[in-house]
């Protein structure tokens, strides 16, 4: 049915967009399982290409927002939902997306849930906007490149460990759900990929004097991993405190969040 409605629309979809779509029904399904989705939800999807995904949330959510870039695959994405009366098709960039003004149209839902497969280019510039948005949500699904997950869940020590991994754990708790194989998607991508549920923490894992300066030590610490923590945020301009626990010829990827947390505080003070 996915090619039959691209071929009447004469769709093809392109690589560099990272248009790979998922027609696998039991696929699709775990995905929506997999934020617990509701009736009381209200279910902000982004790329949602003609709708294989959508139509799958739709059943379970009160209301899907369903963004999608691509105004080729809009008239397409309303005759595979056609009569699905809980979904909000928005035709734009999810990075211009008011999502606050958005979500306000629909208000009385008791949980705000972001469910999304992401091409890979933009994975880091979407998952972070969504964590230092405006907008609370609960949780956020995204499918995403089997390699990214595997480092958003990475502990201190292991070489996918970076500052990525340590912004998402500021603001969440990710988890990896289920892997996809390659051969799931349509056209098929060179990676496989995870799934990766995200639980918005009530408030940040650590609390800092400053994020700011928080987060500008950690990306010192990760810009050049080979060198010892002390030179690598002198190198930085940030003066090395005096008084820590933490030894200076450690590098960066071996300290875990509170440790960066403990680091960024003593270093506000100097």
């Amino acid at each position: 049915m996915l090619q039959d409605i691209l071929n009447k629309y004469g769709i093809t979809l392109q690589k560099k967009l990272g248009q790979h779509f998922i027609t696998d029904s039991n696929i699709l399904s775990r995905i929506a399982s997999a934020g617990d989705i509701s009736h009381d939800d209200l279910v902000l999807e982004i790329g949602s290409g003609i709708g294989t995904l959508t139509n799958v949330l739709a059943k379970k959510a009160g209301l899907v927002i369903a963004v999608e870039m691509d105004r080729k695959l809009i008239p397409a994405a309303i005759e595979y939902l056609k009569g699905i009366g809980n979904i909000e098709l928005v035709n734009q960039d999810i990075m211009k997306v008011n999502i606050p003004k958005e979500i306000r149209k629909h208000p009385g839902f008791k949980h705000l849930k972001v469910v999304a497969n992401l091409p890979y280019y933009i994975t880091s510039p979407v998952i972070s906007m969504l964590l230092e948005g405006k907008t609370k949500f609960d949780v956020m699904i995204f499918t995403i490149q089997k390699e990214v997950a595997r480092r958003l869940v990475s502990p201190p020590g292991n070489k996918e460990y970076g500052s990525f991994t340590v912004f998402v754990n500021y603001y969440a708790k990710p988890k990896i759900m289920f892997d996809i194989p390659a051969s799931s998607f349509t056209p098929r991508p060179k990676v496989d990929s995870s799934v990766i549920r995200l639980d918005i923490l009530d408030k940040p894992s650590v609390k800092v004097k400053s994020e700011k300066l928080f987060f500008r030590v950690v990306r010192a610490a990760f810009n050049q991993r080979r060198k010892m923590l002390k030179n690598a945020l002198e190198a930085a301009h940030l003066k090395w405190p005096d008084r820590t626990e933490i030894d200076g010829r450690r590098r960066g990827e071996t300290l875990s969040i509170e440790e960066f947390a403990r680091l960024s505080d003593l270093i506000s003070s100097v």
